[in-house]
């Protein structure tokens, strides 16, 4: 049996194929424009037979979706894109030499009857006519395989550049030959051909569309996960019909109950020959479940049937196993994958059968992009045909069945409007027809673009195959269902999913789901690997309650994250369900089993083929909370929602406008009115935390008020006391004491205060997180989930009593970045950096709010913190040098922490700080140097509000700067008074020849022009904001607080750098501070809503690395007056 690829031969497929792709779309791209396709005409020097060659790849281009210019009247004229030719052209001729190595390290490359090598190939090329052995084997490929390459299709009349073509040749030669010989390696081969067009339409947040499908639902199946399926459908069948014999195939994952009846069910609907079996992947992709499905259904028919290895394989491929795709180059993967298998599947004697003639494999594209008129189809129908006019009316209706093909796909259902719902002698009088005209097309040299016959006839054939699929009904229909959120869908297919499937509410992998059991015969199966949110998700109730009353659940696997090999973490979380389109029996139960815990796909592998069983009521699923799906058992106890609301928080639209850390506003003083504390999530599981933010709230009656983007809500919770707990799993939670709180939050507040204890105690518990993941496991919880989970009040009435006699402590915090912190170094978690804000005259909003609810202990720092203030400097700017009559910043700090611990300091105190700070046996002059200011970003959320300016020297001037004090006045004094003072003593010194004077002065002199640039403010060393119109820009370095510390600290980052990289005058670059566009877009009536254009985006961007002259700003002031 064949092995799939390993770890390394699939990452180097990976990186073969992305620069193969690269590589041809280059090449491609050069040849196109060589004819000139995409010009308005052509051009002079082309040749006939090139001037034909352009209107054939005018005419596909045209067919694949490249937009001509409508203007023009004939067709030979006029611009016309040329993208998706391009993308065509680049995988066609890619594919067809990679499909060739896989013939020829099969043995399967056939040349005259005899299999013949890549080398072999170089050899007879010169004979054949062809450039190279490659060329050679690729078209040796594309007669062997005239389902995947088309003949008369114009592409591959085109010839890439030698320098191309060598290097597409290299990558190809380079890979192993193992991964020609793997069972997988075609599947992966197209995911990774479209992982870098996924990743960038996944970046670029546009609505997802029929160009955009086929690369972002794009996702290989593993291998366990088709086997499973497989073994529990056909393995489990088999068992039923054919008890006590083998089967010849090996049912790894073939799972039975007690009793030995298959956990999947009995497939009562099914036939009892094979012969009689048809199944459909409606989702095929690269073929995965067709190739596994044909690999079990060959030998099961000959042991069944007493077939030849040749009559079983033809006969699967005629009668069982059909695939629809929307995109077409999955369906020649899929063909040619089916064939390979085919092909080189072993006789009597174990040797590989061999190239021959086989049934077409039923692989249709059901994506083909419908680009002429009905009339133009109709007019593949001769006057003297049979039934001439009927025909007519069939192609119309085909043509109008599948007008939104490339967009809907196996969604479609052509019965709805095919007249006689296509029956078989319409099928065989239009399959006639064009078989007919694609073999009496014209020759390849007419100049006349308008006789398309050909291209016509080719994709209304291509067409009717999958209209035929689809009017049949299957006895399996399995597949890997696209995933995506309905929301991110364009609104052509939205409406569609809306209208066509109501009780849908979320992802286009349940459409589907939907869709796979339309497409199913009564009484018979329905397999999926799909995302597991809708089992527990409250959006999907309704089509929950919908599956469990009218279908019967046989087995369903939870995956869990880490399913897909190639997707890491949290992404998407798989399961595998088997169901019958049967109305279930009231004592219908089905099997469960449980992989999550398992961290890797090779593990969930085992447990799925190992694990227990564990059986379900079906019907029991209805009465849990919204019909949720659970698959471990609840606590027998009310819901928490009998006890308690729970309220998700405000969203602001556009965060780095409405909401801030206090420490960027908040200087000493009670917040202004403007703003509203702000409870952030939760870390951690803690009594008090997340409250460090502040929101421009403006009473309620500001932008933020107006703002069509925010969402004003968990008003319900307002100036009430609760638990907030983070909606992000592991669920951290805190105290909510009535705050205003943000939208990753939701606060539960109890319907009786005296309950809070008891549900606090409860919500930081294990219990409380076990009981949630059992009915709901997605990472993001919903607020309402929170209060359904089951809830002991007597248990944790008791627990709470004991361990809070006087009920929940008050208010109290060590921590620095919470608002409730009482300001005094001592015992803070941070005690220096404590001390250096008090130093430059930072308080914390605790010292100065008589309203705010604190613990008796906090107000007892609080009371010991203001005894400090006589340490604060006045204008907030302390020099780490002694400069002017000011000592060094050292020994300043060093007399306000011996104030703060009074009896309690000493040097051994100070060591242990030091140590603390990760300055170990160092001085304290050098961690403020050193030190400080890149522990202060990291500490405060990269959002400084005390700025270590520097001359770029370990030992030159560098002062600490309150950023709330530090208004034009104050950066004057520094400028001229105290860097002034510096400069006046480095010269005395040079003038004296003291050491390193004349160093320190030109770095002091230097530091001196940079800062007369930010204080003069003349663009690029200006600030912008964008939330405001120009006239309300600052000018010079005028900023307002209100603005924030990421707009404000621009110009002192911009201008030149004195030491460290990208830091300007800084000692250190904050992490994590850019000015580029910020997340989402903004209304047409923002002051710069068509900035975007300017920096090659689209209106709406949310530019903020933007510069203003100070003439345009000073002009626009004086026009608004």
């Amino acid at each position: 049996m064949m092995q799939a690829l390993d770890k390394d031969l699939r990452s180097a497929l990976e990186k073969t194929v992305k620069a193969a792709r690269t590589v041809a779309e280059a090449a491609a791209h050069a040849a196109v424009d060589q004819l000139g396709v995409g010009h308005d005409k052509p051009e002079a020097f082309l040749s006939d037979a090139e001037k034909a060659l352009r209107n054939r790849l005018r005419t596909h281009g045209k067919q694949l979706g490249d937009a001509r210019d409508s203007k023009s009247t004939n067709p030979t004229y006029g611009k016309q894109e040329v993208q998706h030719l391009v993308q065509e052209v680049a995988y066609q001729h890619w594919h067809r030499m990679l499909f060739a190595r896989f013939l020829a390290d099969n043995n399967l490359l056939m040349y005259d009857g005899v299999a013949v090598t890549i080398e072999e190939c170089d050899e007879l090329a010169p004979d054949e006519g062809a450039k190279s052995g490659w060329e050679l084997a690729g078209k040796l490929a594309a007669r062997m395989l005239p389902q995947v390459f088309k003949p008369g299709s114009p592409v591959f009349e085109l010839t890439f550049a030698p320098e191309h073509q060598s290097e597409l040749e290299r990558l190809l030669k380079d890979l192993h030959d193992a991964v020609f010989k793997a069972s997988d390696s075609l599947g992966w081969v197209y995911q990774f051909w479209q992982a870098d067009n996924k990743e960038r339409i996944n970046k670029s947040e546009v609505k997802i569309g029929a160009d955009e499908l086929p690369a972002v639902t794009q996702l290989f199946t593993e291998p366990y996960m088709v086997a499973f399926l497989l073994h529990n459908s056909l393995g489990a069948w088999w068992a039923t019909r054919h008890p006590g014999k083998p089967c010849p195939v090996n049912l790894d994952y073939f799972r039975t109950l007690e009793d030995g009846t298959p956990a999947a069910g009995k497939f009562e609907g099914w036939p009892n020959s094979l012969a009689d079996f048809k199944l459909l992947d409606p989702c095929c992709g690269s073929g995965h479940f067709l190739v596994a499905a044909f690999l079990m259904l060959v030998p099961m028919r000959m042991t069944a049937e007493g077939l030849s290895a040749k009559e079983a394989i033809n006969r699967v491929l005629a009668e069982n196993i059909h695939g629809l795709e929307l995109d077409q180059r999955c369906v020649e993967i899929a063909v040619f994958a089916v064939a390979l298998e085919a092909w080189r599947y072993p006789d009597a004697s174990d040797k590989p059968l061999g190239v021959r003639e086989i049934p077409a494999p039923n692989i249709a594209c059901c994506g083909l992009k419908v680009a002429a008129k009905a009339q133009d189809w109709e007019a593949l129908v001769p006057d003297e045909a049979s039934n001439a006019e009927y025909v007519r009316q069939e192609l119309r209706h085909l043509h109008a069945s599948f007008a939104q093909a490339p967009l809907l796909g196996s969604l479609l259902d052509p019965s709805r409007s095919l007249k006689n719902d296509l029956a078989t002698s319409s099928y065989e009088t239009l399959t006639a027809l064009l078989r007919k005209a694609l073999a009496t097309e014209r020759h390849a040299s007419m100049l006349n673009e308008d006789d398309d016959r050909w291209e016509l006839a080719l994709s209304a054939q291509g067409l009717l195959e999958a209209a035929r699929l689809l009017d049949v009904r299957y006895h399996l229909v399995i597949t890997n269902v696209p995933y995506k959120n309905l929301n991110e869908l364009c609104k052509e297919l939205r409406d569609f999913c809306t209208r066509s499937y109501p009780d849908v509410k979320g992802d286009l992998a349940n459409v589907f789901l939907e869709r796979c059991i339309e497409l199913t015969k009564p009484s018979c199966s329905v397999q999926v690997v799909m995302p597991q949110n809708w089992l527990f998700l409250t959006s999907y109730k309704r089509q929950r309650a919908n599956l469990l009353q009218k279908h019967t659940w046989n087995l369903l696997a939870r995956l869990g994250p880490g399913a897909f090999e190639t997707i890491s973490g949290e992404v998407v979380k798989a399961i595998l369900l088997t169901l019958a389109r049967s109305t279930p029996p009231a004592d219908s139960n089905f099997s469960s089993l449980d992989t999550s815990l398992e961290s890797n796909a090779s593990l969930k592998a085992v447990e799925l083929k190992n694990q227990a069983l564990r059986l379900h009521s079906q019907r029991k699923q209805m009465s849990h909370p919204d019909h949720r799906v659970v698959l471990d058992k609840l606590a027998e106890h009310k819901l928490l929602l009998n006890y308690a609301e729970s309220f998700v928080g405000l969203q602001n639209g556009d965060t780095p406008r409405y909401l801030f850390s206090f420490w960027e506003m908040n200087d000493g003083c009670r917040i202004s009115s403007s703003w509203a504390f702000f409870q952030m999530p939760c870390e951690d599981v803690c009594l008090y935390q997340g409250r460090h933010g502040l929101l421009r709230w403006e009473n309620g009656e500001g932008s933020l008020h107006e703002s069509h983007q925010a969402r004003i809500q968990g008003s319900d919770a307002w100036n009430k006391e609760g638990v907030l707990v983070r909606l992000t799993k592991p669920c951290p939670s805190a105290i909510y004491s009535g705050d205003l709180y943000d939208q990753s939050s939701a606060a539960i507040i109890p319907k009786d205060t005296s309950h809070l204890p008891a549900i606090f105690l409860f919500c930081q518990s294990t219990d409380f997180f076990e009981e949630l993941e059992k009915i709901d496991q997605k990472r993001n919880v919903t607020n309402a989930t929170f209060v359904k989970v089951p809830f002991d009040l007597d248990f944790w009435s008791r627990e709470a009593a004991e361990k809070y006699p006087m009920g929940l402590p008050k208010p109290y915090s060590d921590d620095p970045t919470q608002w409730i912190f009482h300001g005094h170094p001592q015992p803070a978690t941070d005690s220096l950096q404590v001390a250096v804000a008090r130093l430059v005259g930072y308080t914390w909003p605790a010292e100065s709010d008589d309203d705010m609810e604190f613990s008796d202990e906090a107000r007892r720092w609080v009371a010991r913190s203001k005894v400090l203030a006589p340490h604060a400097d006045k204008d907030g700017i302390v020099c780490i040098p002694p400069v002017g009559r000011e000592a060094s910043a050292s020994d300043r700090l060093l007399n306000l922490l011996a104030d703060a611990y009074g009896a309690d300091w000493s040097n051994d105190v100070l060591a242990q700080l030091l140590t603390a700070a990760d300055h170990a046996g160092k001085s304290l002059e050098t961690w403020l140097r050193d030190k400080f200011f890149t522990q202060h970003c990291a500490l405060f959320g990269n959002r400084p509000f005390v700025w270590h300016i520097w001359d770029g020297l370990s030992d030159g001037f560098a002062a600490l700067v309150n950023y709330h004090k530090l208004d034009y006045k104050a950066l004057e004094a520094l400028i001229y008074t105290y860097l002034g003072d510096w400069i006046s003593r480095q010269k005395r010194d040079a003038d004296n020849g003291v050491d390193g004077a004349q160093e320190k002065l030109a770095a002091a002199e230097t530091l001196k022009k940079r800062l007369e640039l930010i204080l003069v403010g003349e663009a690029p060393y200006d600030i912008f904001v964008r939330w405001k119109p120009i006239e309300q820009q600052p000018t010079g370095w005028n900023p307002d607080l209100n603005d924030g510390v990421r707009l404000n600290i621009r110009p002192f980052l911009s201008v030149p750098d004195v030491g460290k990289k990208g830091a300007g005058v800084l000692r250190d670059k904050p992490k994590s501070l850019h000015w580029e566009k910020d997340r989402g877009s903004d209304v047409p009536s923002a002051p710069w809503y068509e900035l975007g254009l300017q920096y090659g985006g689209k209106v709406g961007d949310r530019i903020n690395d933007h510069h203003l002259s100070l003439a345009d700003k000073r002009k626009a002031r004086e026009k608004a007056k």
